[in-house]
């Protein structure tokens, strides 16, 4: 039974995705706020695409930037510290701005503390929660990143109906809220054991494990196990060099790698960050009509994603990381072709002058009602199914000398590839309308089917054991490796009798060997 300890750790890092989803859910309302549309002077569809997309620009860089200077010298503590405290400081720029400059330099920064702590807080999560409940842990983060979406929301829909700038300043500047919540809180949290095994420093590792696991006993049979695998798995990482960028793309890891980055790929190719950044747009696109109307639909969103992505978190563990991937590329593809083929056949054009977007007067109301509800359907698909497994899946299969690294350029990915959606979907919404909801039910079928053939199943294994998925001489068509789709363990053995998992990767094989046998 994992110790209350375990879930007051992993779960307070997760203000840093409150902070994240709270800034992804504000842009969509404020962007719609004639307030805001007023203060700048009517910023075109490229240039509100530009305000958008600075955030994920300088989460981009935030992210490849610490993997590759910050989390392995620094460690998980001080590195979320930093990002947080840069976080911070660009929420402040943004709520000051008097201008479109100042107001894309302070989201850039924004986007640099952002990155960090997106690759960061799954990262630390990862490291300090057992195999039993690390899926749940992690996707507390989305949680929290989905919560963060519903108060932007409904926090946008209050402000609307002030008058002058402090309706969209209001909503940028209570985001400090929640990093300075999460600079104060990491003052008072652990660091990651495996990476204080990895400076060999070993002493406090077990009394991080004992606080952990056992109430701070250092001579739990539990704690004593767990070191020894996480020493014995490090000190054979250790007689190899840590692999560079290059290396993880072109070298021997280059199919972990690959895949990590897929999940990444594949989330943002569902479209859901573009839903989640003009859906105030997407609403009014659908029928509803006025700001405060298609607010309120925005919010009742929100609503929808908090409610499914619980028991995607519950279950996660129980469920585990493959199907909800497949299940949920069907199914969101599904309702994304239904919402481009009633554009298409029940809806008729209408160009806004004020928002400069493409709307749609539908031949019926059972059309547009239709239309909103496989909207709402489509949230609820990605909550259940993919909306914590992007963050969970790519800590999981990395190994210690590379988790770092490899999981920044993950992350990146996601930050690239919504980068230019989030700068040109304004756009697309106005040119292609109709089709690029068909565009994105094509690319969630064929998610569904790389997952399929080539992702093997994490759940239920220790990090220590995921280097044997990807051992030479297992096949990479995954879905005919019954043993790599499987839940659970590959090897059995009992942390709680003292049972530790020695890698022997270099012959491509693991043995279980009493804690005793080590000592």
């Amino acid at each position: 039974m994992p110790s209350k300890a375990i879930y007051f750790y992993g779960i307070a890092p997760c203000t840093g995705g409150l902070a994240f989803g709270y800034d992804t859910g504000s842009m969509s309302g404020i962007l719609a706020m004639h307030q805001f549309l007023e203060y700048f002077d009517h910023p075109s569809n490229f240039l509100q695409g530009g305000i958008t997309s600075a955030i994920l620009a300088g989460a981009f860089a935030g992210s490849l930037l610490t993997g590759a200077f910050l989390a392995d010298r620094l460690g998980r503590k001080k590195t979320i510290l930093l990002g947080s405290a840069l976080f911070t400081i660009g929420c402040a720029v943004s709520c000051a701005a008097n201008n479109v400059q100042a107001l894309v330099s302070g989201r850039v920064i924004n986007g640099l503390g952002n990155g960090c702590l997106a690759m960061m807080v799954p990262l630390y999560q990862s490291e300090i929660a057992p195999r039993e409940i690390r899926g749940r842990i992690i996707s507390v983060q989305q949680c929290f990143i989905n919560f963060g979406i519903l108060i932007a929301f409904w926090i946008q829909f209050g402000t609307s109906y002030i008058q002058g700038s402090a309706a969209w300043r209001i909503p940028m500047g209570l985001q400090m809220i929640a990093t300075v919540t999460l600079h104060i809180s990491m003052y008072f949290l652990p660091e990651s054991p495996r990476w204080l095994v990895q400076q060999d420093r070993h002493q406090e590792a077990l009394a991080v494990l004992a606080k952990l696991h056992s109430g701070g006993n250092l001579d739990d049979t539990y704690v004593l196990s767990e070191l020894g695998e996480i020493r014995a798995k490090i000190a054979l990482e250790k007689l190899y060099p840590a692999p560079s960028y290059f290396q993880l793309l072109f070298g021997s890891e280059r199919r972990r790698m690959y895949i990590g980055i897929g999940v990444q790929l594949w989330q943002s190719l569902t479209g859901i960050n573009v839903i989640m950044y003009y859906a105030v747009f997407l609403f009014q696109q659908a029928g509803i009509t006025g700001t405060t109307g298609s607010l309120l639909a925005n919010g009742i969103q929100g609503v929808v994603l908090n409610l499914s992505t619980l028991p995607n978190m519950y279950y996660m563990d129980k469920w585990g990381r493959r199907n909800p991937m497949i299940i949920g590329g069907i199914g969101m593809g599904v309702s994304m072709m239904i919402i481009g083929v009633l554009m298409k056949t029940q809806g008729d054009p209408i160009y806004d002058s004020l928002t400069q977007k493409t709307n749609f007067a539908f031949a019926s109301d059972a059309a547009s009602r239709t239309t909103i509800a496989f909207v709402y359907i489509y949230v609820a698909v990605f909550g259940l199914t993919w909306a914590c497994v992007a963050w969970v899946y790519p800590p999981e299969i990395f190994s210690m000398n590379m988790r770092g690294r490899a999981t920044s350029m993950t992350t990146a990915t996601n930050w690239f590839v919504n980068f230019w959606f989030a700068l040109y979907i304004p756009t697309a919404m106005n040119k292609i309308s109709w089709a690029l909801y068909i565009i994105f039910a094509g690319l969630c079928y064929l998610m569904a089917i790389v997952i399929y053939l080539f992702y093997p199943e994490s759940a239920g294994k220790t990090l220590e054991e995921m280097d044997l998925l990807f051992q030479k001489g297992r096949t990479q068509w995954v879905f005919r490796d019954k043993e790599a789709t499987m839940i659970g363990s590959l090897l059995e053995h009992d942390l709680l009798t003292g049972e530790v998992l020695v890698s022997a990767l270099a012959k491509g094989g693991a043995l279980a060997v009493h804690i005793e046998d080590k000592v």
